[in-house]
Parts: C-alpha cells; structure tokens; sequence
C-alpha cells in the first residue's frame, strides 16, 4: 500500500471549506432570489443591490472555497465550489456597466435579450444536472441542495426564455428555498457537537451510508488510538518531527480477509473523519485504488 503523503513532504490540513462556499452560495443566491421573485419588493426592481455579494461573496469566496477542497482532496467540492463562484462572478459582469454586456444588451429587442438570458441559464441547468447526478451518492444536504437549485435553473431558463414573468418569479420563490438549504448545510458543519449542543442530521446516501455504518464499531477499538496517538506525538519518526501534520502513514495491518480495517489521522476534527477503510484484498495491481465513501475524510483504499 503506497502513502497518499510522498516521501520527504508535509501534509498541512486545511479547514473545512464548506461551510464558507455554502455561506456565500446562499446569501447571493437569497438576495438575488427576492429580487427576481418580487418578495418584500416591487417587481422590476433592479438587482444591482446584487453585484457586491455575486463579486465578494457569492464569487471569490466560493472559489476560495473550492481551491481550499482541491488541497483537501475533495475533488467533488472544488468543482462545485469554483463553478458556482464563476457563475456569481460571471452574474455581476452582466450588471456591471464597465464589461458592456447590459449596454449591449440594452440595444437589441427584448426577445433577443431574453433569448440571451436563456441560454446563460440553459448552460448553468445543464452543469447543475451533472452535479445533481454526482451528489446522489453523498449526503442529503447536498443532494437536495443541487436539486433545488437545478430547479430554480430550469424556471429561470424557461421564464427567461419564453419572457413569461410567472415563471421568472416562480423560481425566485425556489431560489429562496435553495438558500435555506444552503443556510442549513452551513449549519450542518459548524453545529457540531463540540460547538453546539448536537449534531444536526444530514444522513449519508446510499453506499457511503453502509460504509460509514461498518466503520463505526471498529473506530473504538484500540488500534485506532494507539495509531491516532502514534501520529500526534512529538518524537522524531524518520528524521522528521510530525509535531501537528503528518509526515508518514504508518505501515497497515495485512490480513487474509476482506474488510481489514486500519486507522490513520485525517484534517476532520473528530474521530470518525480519521477512520480509513481497507477493503477488498482479492484487489491486485501494484498500486492503491481509492474511492471516497464521505464528504468527511473516510477513504476506502484497495488492498496490495
């Protein structure tokens, strides 16, 4: 079994990017959302108001976001973290006098602007149908999150499309519900145990849920600690002092039988965000095969 941490370097762990990239996911979108669907506010207001959370928060944060989950090998997050803060920003260039794209806008019929407008949205439902596609395995967060913001796309593209005014508010009202579900994935990550008073439920789809479930009861064993405690202390392992990174991963356990599990440290702040999982031994090749099993930091390796 190969390390995932090459020989000689550091692997510094980062935070959890999520909640920032939900964070600024859901104030740009509630805003945007009321102005679109004319709630709390006279339609046909401009959205301007918009352009600093789309630019700040809702575009540079969530790219942030998503160059923080590449570093923490989330490859899931980063792509949807990035795109989504490429969307915000692409918004706000829209509404930005100096990019010239609503003065030319402005020239033209207001079927073509319309026109225009739908297949903006049409790329963004399409690219949200994919990660829709790619979250059905993860959790019910993320899940019902893309889910109803692929919705909100389809009703903006039609409405813009079709210059239907009841559509366009309609999904303005769904736009609202998206947030929340951000604002409670947001919540998800930081109400935890350790800074709340419970954990919030997100429950894991489909195998990830079974995975995690035969993990559980091997997390308590004394493996675990001993190689948890291992990897924190501050002695000298191979010429390097791991002191709060990990330098190494220690050599796993070979066993005749499926389902061998070990234990090696992970950024996550708690015990079930270290757990890895070997499994499938009849697995050969000559290098790991991996696949995550959680937005958390379990990790099923193959065995070698």
């Amino acid at each position: 079994m190969y390390s995932m941490v090459p020989q000689g370097h550091s692997w510094r762990p980062f935070s959890n990017p999520a909640p920032l990239g939900n964070s600024g996911f859901a104030v740009a979108t509630f805003v945007s959302a009321l102005h679109t669907g004319a709630i709390g506010i006279t339609s046909g207001a401009p959205p301007n108001i918009v352009v600093g959370l789309a630019l700040f928060y809702g575009g540079i944060a969530q790219v942030l976001a998503g160059a923080w989950s590449f570093a923490s090998n989330s490859a899931f997050g980063a792509i949807v973290f990035t795109s989504y803060g490429c969307y915000w920003m692409s918004y706000a260039a829209i509404l930005i006098p100096g990019f010239g794209i609503s003065d030319a806008l402005d020239t033209v019929s207001g079927a073509v602007r319309a026109q225009s407008l739908g297949i903006f949205y049409l790329v963004w439902t399409i690219q949200t149908f994919i990660f829709l596609l790619g979250s059905s395995r993860s959790n019910w967060g993320t899940f019902t999150l893309l889910l109803f913001l692929f919705t909100e796309n389809i009703l903006t593209c039609i409405g813009n499309w079709s210059q239907n005014e009841s559509v366009i508010h309609a999904s303005g009202y769904v736009g609202m519900f998206t947030s929340f579900v951000a604002w409670y994935n947001v919540a998800v990550d930081m109400l935890t145990k350790e800074t709340f008073y419970c954990d919030l439920p997100n429950p894991e789809l489909g195998v990830r849920a079974a995975g995690l479930e035969a993990l559980k009861p091997a997390m308590h064993t004394p493996l675990f600690h001993d190689v948890f405690q291992q990897q924190h202390t501050s002695s000298k392992l191979d010429g390097q002092t791991p002191g709060n990174h990990f330098d190494f991963v220690p050599p796993l356990p070979h066993s005749a039988a499926n389902n061998t599990v070990t234990f090696a440290p992970s950024p996550s702040n708690n015990y079930e965000g270290m757990a890895t999982a070997v499994h499938e031994a009849s697995v050969r090749g000559g290098c790991a095969r991996s696949q995550s099993i959680s937005h958390h930091d379990i990790t099923t390796f193959g065995n070698v």
